[in-house]
């Protein structure tokens, strides 16, 4: 079943200056699909337009097959989809605890069950509850991130760039509790610079261009073209 479908989707910030030009993709239920593609390619600006942050041009976006064109951010969680932005996506002065116990008052949700949940899920969380998420380390973040876009309990969940600012260790560490959320049943849409950590745990992959999809493949045939490789993933090289 298509858990997310985007059709000629075009966005941008400025009215008649599109960055996303007729971008399409499709999202399969419980699949990890990475967005990948050069610098200013339009792959943020393609999720945060199906998040509702960025005005849709012409285009439209499925959720299970209800139409989310152009709905309201702040109702999407509501309708089954989660957004980690690459940035400000926690309160810094804010504990663990109070981070997701704000989450679950926003969306006005059993707290309890789904705190105890995503404990169960983040223990490294659970132990440090009571620490502010300004003390954290930038993986333990973006963890926190991840976990209060999780408190809704979305069937899709898109993450822009997660990896940014991590070292390489960090990366694993929070790719490796990606692929952990996909197996509690969440679709996942990964948006990254880092090809080799997406493609590692994706299923699929798009590259996009200029702001179109130019290429749709598994991450395994992404990987190893080198074609592909030389002229829109920059350096990345599959065997290094």
């Amino acid at each position: 079943m298509t858990a997310l479908r985007v059709e000629a989707l075009e966005a941008g910030y400025e009215p008649g200056l599109p960055i996303v030009r007729g971008a399409s993709l499709s999202v399969e239920s419980n699949e990890i699909l990475a967005v990948l593609g050069p610098n200013g390619a339009g792959k943020s600006t393609l999720i945060k337009a199906i998040a509702g942050l960025v005005p849709v041009s012409a285009g439209r976006v499925l959720l299970h097959d209800r139409e989310i064109t152009g709905r309201a951010a702040h109702r999407l969680p509501h309708e089954g989809l989660g957004f980690v932005p690459q940035t400000e996506n926690v309160f810094v002065n804010l504990s663990i605890d109070d981070n997701l116990d704000l989450a679950a008052s926003i969306l006005k949700v059993p707290k309890k069950r789904r705190l105890d949940k995503l404990y169960a899920l983040f223990p490294d969380l659970a132990r440090q509850r009571r620490l502010l998420a300004g003390r954290l380390s930038g993986g333990q973040r973006q963890m926190l991130a991840v976990a209060r876009a999780l408190v809704g309990e979305p069937k899709v969940l898109m993450l822009d760039e997660p990896s940014a600012g991590l070292s390489p260790k960090l990366v694993g560490i929070v790719f490796e509790k990606l692929v952990e959320v996909r197996a509690t049943g969440v679709t996942i849409v990964l948006v990254e610079q880092n090809v080799k950590a997406a493609l590692a745990i994706a299923d699929r992959a798009a590259v996009l261009v200029e702001g179109s999809t130019r290429i749709v493949g598994t991450a395994r045939e992404l990987a190893k073209d080198p074609q592909v490789a030389a002229l829109y993933l920059g350096h990345y090289r599959g065997d290094t």
